[in-house]
């Protein structure tokens, strides 16, 4: 008897790209680069600058939607077609929650809440607003709050639950990713180590770093490429 789908989805900027959210890799901002400023040690140093850089982040992002590869997956989801789904995004932005995703995870956090930077124990609350140098925001402890992403030197969240839905998966599928930023690109490596086969998918514009370990390649937009494979998937056992 065939399997049913047990379906991981590894989602990065590519997929947001195509909503206008722009991809950061290898570009600047105001002389800056973008691993710099999404640095522990920049946070720790200048607190002004890093709100000043995820104020405008936030604002450039605020009025992005869904586009057809968010809403594909999602309908996936919904559809039942898999015995297990899961969504792990490297993607700060809410446009999976958006287009309808549940069973999800948001490994590098989420740009539109914020939190205590001294983790006084105050949950994380939504927030779309932007910041200057003057008028930075604090929590009821009096601490300054932070924006609740993952920055480069810390540990991303919720990698005990990821790590577990890797190991029930039968098939891996990473949409617009670079296959350069850990742990993340270690993803696809560990599955083909394991004893039992996984099929493992990639859907993007560029190969990625890692594409060796990809059973198949896809090149191009993920909104043209995604809702076909997502029907495709659908029907096929695993």
């Amino acid at each position: 008897m065939a399997e049913r789908l047990r379906l991981f989805v590894l989602t990065g900027a590519g997929i947001s790209a195509e909503s206008g959210i722009p991809v950061f890799q290898g570009t600047q901002w105001r002389g800056h680069s973008h691993y710099d400023l999404a640095n522990i040690d920049t946070w720790n140093r200048d607190p002004k600058l890093s709100w000043e850089y995820y104020s405008e982040r936030r604002t450039r992002g605020r009025d992005a939607k869904p586009n057809p590869a968010h809403v594909a997956l999602a309908e996936l989801e919904r559809s039942g077609a898999c015995e297990r789904f899961f969504l792990c995004t490297q993607n700060v932005d809410g446009l999976h929650e958006a287009a309808g995703s549940q069973n999800l995870v948001h490994i590098h956090g989420k740009i539109y809440e914020s939190r205590c930077a001294q983790d006084c124990g105050r949950p994380a609350v939504t927030d779309y607003a932007v910041y200057s140098a003057d008028n930075l925001p604090r929590c009821e402890c009096g601490a300054l709050m932070r924006p609740n992403v993952c920055l480069f030197g810390e540990i991303p969240f919720d990698l005990d639950r990821v790590f577990e839905e890797l190991g029930r998966c039968n098939t891996f599928l990473a949409v617009g990713t670079s296959g350069s930023v850990q742990p993340v690109a270690g993803f696809v490596a560990e599955l083909k180590s394991k004893p039992a086969y996984v099929t493992t998918i990639f859907v993007g514009l560029e190969e990625p770093s890692n594409a060796y370990y990809f059973d198949e390649v896809h090149l191009g937009k993920a909104s043209e490429l995604l809702p076909p494979l997502m029907k495709k998937l659908a029907t096929t056992p695993a």
